[in-house]
This record gives structure tokens, sequence and C-alpha cells, in this order.
């Protein structure tokens, strides 16, 4: 056959070009394999001493927790509701008291066994019996918990399996809040009758190694979600938090949860930072707390108002945290529904701080005792107090700083013994209920409300809207109602909402991060900076 020199060169041209988009895929192709084949880098300034759903009790636990195990429900934070996980459905009865749920059917947990209703019974069971006090509050609504704490049930009651795919949870009372606790560790699922080192659970990922201040997990391939792209996952431990920043520039991770504060400036305005980092206000709160029922601070608000009034907040967050922190007006922090914009709240005002200072009967501070602030000592708390004491001063209160360690601090504080305190507190679910009913119902006294904060009127509004499972709004109306009343009872001089400061190698993909301060696990991957 005859073929011509400019077919042979169009021939040639087009042989060229398959032959560099092929070696193209191949290279990019093989390269993001390789990208995720090799393990997914994570560090943590902390320790993680277990694993257990039951007994995880810091944010770096529960962060590596949260790959293995997971709940019958999820917090989705881009509608700000409750979703279905293990559940597949759930129905509450017209007097709110009763909670039908449906189990998904192809959820399996680690070692391949099927997870049944009768798991999620055992499962809570365990946990209930081997969770402290900051746990088994959580489990309070359902109906037999007071009975199994006191020895006198062999079970929860309130909790019975219908059928294999069905559990019926009665309540003592209705709770609108509940459904949305059980995202909490305590309520994550695992097979008790596993005999691993770490119970097999039902997470995106599984349990490979604890040791040496690293935990492994890699890939479940059966997940019920869908298969997570990062093939393996390693978190390692560091005791100091510029170590960990030095191994994050030596791109030795891939995600660094924690930075010291002393870079943030410097990483916000650096255009080689540009894009990694996250900055996220979370469900975390910053507090000094006021023994109610302790002198100086009982039965005189005015006192407590004017301490909230003299602080300048956004000072203390720009000197001492980098900037991190998100000054607080009210009881609970933005990011969940119910969050009061309008809340007047506190700010910055030594005048104003003084008039009340007089009407409290201790004109420009005199007639004052010192005031003892109570910390558990850690630098970080101390520059803190330091900056309060200081500007107490300026309006004529005397401060004395006493930091004591972390088991000293914890005694006292369940037992209610220090008239000021540092106080701070996590959500326990993404609900502002985890803020106002733990913290200010009197029934909470040693368990969450440290301050012996006592009002019938906020008790009787927090109960209702916590009976208030028809209207959403409703409820949440009532919720801002009860802030309002103890904003002016001031039990509290509330300074900051925590801010959580993440970084990301720049080969890190979609990277999410919630106000709950979790990371979505299936949505990692790790590519190429052009793929």
């Amino acid at each position: 056959m005859y073929v011509s020199s400019r077919r042979l060169s169009v021939v040639g041209a087009l042989l060229g070009l398959f032959l560099l988009l092929s070696w193209t895929y191949w290279s990019r192709s093989t390269y993001t394999v390789s990208l995720q084949s090799r393990p997914f880098m994570v560090g943590i300034v902390g320790y993680i001493k277990t694993l257990d759903p039951a007994l995880v009790t810091t944010h770096q636990e529960k962060l590596a927790a949260s790959t293995i195990y997971e709940g019958l429900v999820r917090y989705d934070e881009s509608t700000g509701t409750i979703r279905p996980n293990l559940a597949q459905d759930w129905k509450i009865s017209s007097d709110g008291k009763e909670i039908s749920i449906t189990l998904k059917r192809n959820v399996r947990f680690h070692n391949g066994k099927r997870l049944k209703a009768s798991d999620v019974k055992e499962s809570w069971e365990l946990s209930f019996d081997k969770t402290k006090w900051d746990g088994k509050w959580l489990f309070s609504p359902i109906a037999g918990a007071k009975e199994r704490l006191n020895g006198k049930a062999k079970e929860l009651s309130g909790v019975r399996v219908v059928d294999e795919d069905t559990l019926k949870i009665t309540l003592d009372r209705p709770d609108a809040a509940f459904v949305s606790s059980l995202t909490n560790p305590v309520f994550w699922i695992r097979d008790t009758e596993d005999r691993g080192q770490v119970l097999a659970g039902t997470g995106p990922f599984k349990f490979q190694e604890l040791a040496n201040g690293k935990v492994t997990v890699t890939r479940y391939d059966r997940y019920h979600r869908g298969r997570a792209k990062l093939g393996e996952i390693q978190f390692i431990s560091y005791s100091d938090v510029e170590k960990a920043w030095a191994d994050y520039t030596a791109k030795k991770l891939d995600y660094l949860d924690e930075v010291p504060l002393a870079k943030v400036k410097e990483i916000r305005t650096s255009t080689y930072y540009h894009g990694l980092f996250t900055v996220k206000p979370v469900q975390a709160i910053y507090a000094l707390g006021f023994n109610v029922n302790r002198e100086p601070f009982a039965d005189n608000h005015y006192l407590r108002r004017a301490l909230n009034y003299a602080v300048d907040r956004q000072t203390i967050i720009d000197n001492i945290n980098g900037g991190l922190g998100v000054p607080m007006k009210g009881a609970y922090p933005m990011g969940l529904a119910g969050y009061d914009r309008g809340m007047s709240g506190y700010d910055y005002d030594p005048e104003r701080a003084r008039e009340l200072l007089e009407e409290a009967g201790y004109p420009d501070g005199q007639g004052l005792p010192t005031l003892t602030l109570v910390f558990n000592e850690s630098p970080g708390h101390r520059r803190v107090a330091e900056a309060v004491a200081a500007q107490l001063a300026n309006i004529g209160i005397s401060v004395k700083l006493q930091g004591i360690t972390w088991e000293q601090y914890l005694k006292g504080l369940t037992n209610c013994s220090y008239p000021f305190f540092r106080l701070g507190w996590e959500a326990d679910y993404p609900d502002i209920d985890g803020f106002l009913y733990p913290l200010y119902c009197s029934q909470n006294v040693g368990i969450g409300n440290f301050t012996g904060y006592s009002n019938p009127q906020v008790d009787k509004i927090i109960d209702t809207a916590r009976s208030e499972t028809v209207s959403s709004r409703e409820r949440l109306n009532l919720m801002r109602r009860a802030e309002a009343i103890i904003v002016d009872d001031a039990p509290m001089l509330w300074l900051y909402q925590r801010e959580a400061f993440k970084m990301i190698g720049k080969e890190v993909r979609g990277f999410k991060l919630d106000t709950m301060e979790m990371v979505d696990w299936l949505t990692l991957e790790l590519e190429t900076a052009g793929s």
C-alpha cells in the first residue's frame, strides 16, 4: 500500500500523542495509587491510652477511636441535623417517652459478624458499667438507669430488643435532645463478644496496632457507607507541640491536630501555608466559675456581673491564644441551632463594672477580700489567670492565683469546693442542651454544674424545653429564654469559645472538620498537587 509522507507524519503525531497521554495517565495514576497506599500520618499532641468508647476522655482518644467506632446516628453539620448512621430510621411516640429504632441490615463488624439490636443493648450496658461519672449522666434519661447504677437491676430495662433489627428505648421522661446524645462515644457500638485487644467496631477503619505511642488502623472494605479512600491511618503521639510542628514542617505528617500558639499568627499571614490550615470555632468554652453558694459570690449577682464587664476577652485571645478564640457574651457558644446572635450579654465595659461593684457593696473594691482563683496548673491556664487578675486589678479587685494538680482540681470541682475557679466545657453532643442542661440545672450540681447554680425558673424552662419533642422552634425559644435568665444571674465569667487550628499537607484533599472537632475520615484522600 502506498502511504504518503504526510500521512506518515500524521500517524506518527497521533502515535506520539497516544504514548504521551498513556504515559501521563500511567504516571499520574501510579503516583496517586502510591500516595493512597502509604499511611496517612496524623500528629496529635497528647497520648492515646485507650480506644474504648466508654473510657475515651481526651479529644485525641476520641479522634482516633472515631475511625473504628460509630453510633446509631451522626451529626450532619451541612444541615445542622442528626441523621441515621447505623440506624436506618427512628420514630418517637406522641408522648415523647418511647423511641423505636430500626437498624440498617447491611452493617457488619470488622470481624464479619452482622450488627443486631442485641449488640446495641449489650454495648450500651458495657459502656454504662465502665464509664466514669462524666459519661454515666448521659444514660440518666433511660428508664432503669438508676436501678442499674444502684445495683438493683442486671440490665438497662429501658433498652429493649424487639427483634434482630429493632430496638425500643423507653425514657423516664421526654427528652428532645436524647437522639443527639447518641453521637457521644459512650453510645458507640462494638462487638462485646469479640476477644481482640480492641473490640471490633463498625467504622470505616479497623484496628491494627496500639504500641509505642502510635495507633494504626487500616481500611475496612465492607463499610456500610462506602469504601474509604485512605488505606491506612497512623496516629503519632507527641508530648511536645514543638516537636510535632517540626515533624509537620519536615513533611512527616499529613495532618497536625495542634500547633504552637506562637506560630499561629505567622502561619495565618504566610503565603506558603495558604490553604493548608483550618480555623474552626468548636463546641468548647473557656470560663471562670463563681460558686454562688460561697462568699463573696453568694446572693450577690452585682459582683458576678461586675467581673464579667471588667475583663477584656479579645485582649486575652490576642495576647495569649495567638488570636484563637471567639469572645463569649452568653452561656453557650455559636455553631449549633438555637444560638442567639442577638444576646447582648457582657462586653468589656470597665465603667459599668465599677458601677456594679459599688452596687455590690464594694466601691472601688474596698472591703472585698482577695479572691483566690484556682486552676489546674499548666502554662496556658496560668497565663490566662494572670491576665484576668491584672484586668480585675484595674477596678480595685485583688486576685491570688492557685495552681494545683489535675487530680486535686477535679476532686474540688466535683465537691464544689472552690469559690472562684477555671472551668472548661466541651459539648457531649451537638445540641445547646449539651451546655444548658449539665452546667446550669440544679439537679446536676457536682456532675456538670460546678458553680452550685440553682434557679427554679431556669430548671422549669429547661425541663419544658427537653419535653418539647414536637416543635423544634418552640424548644429553641425556650432555651433562649433560659439563657437570658442565666446570663443575668451570671454564675460564670464567660471568656471565650475555643477555636481549633489544624494543619494539613499539600497532598491532602477532602479534609472536613465539624463544630464538634471531629474529622470526616471518609472524604480524606492523598493526591498530587495537580490531580
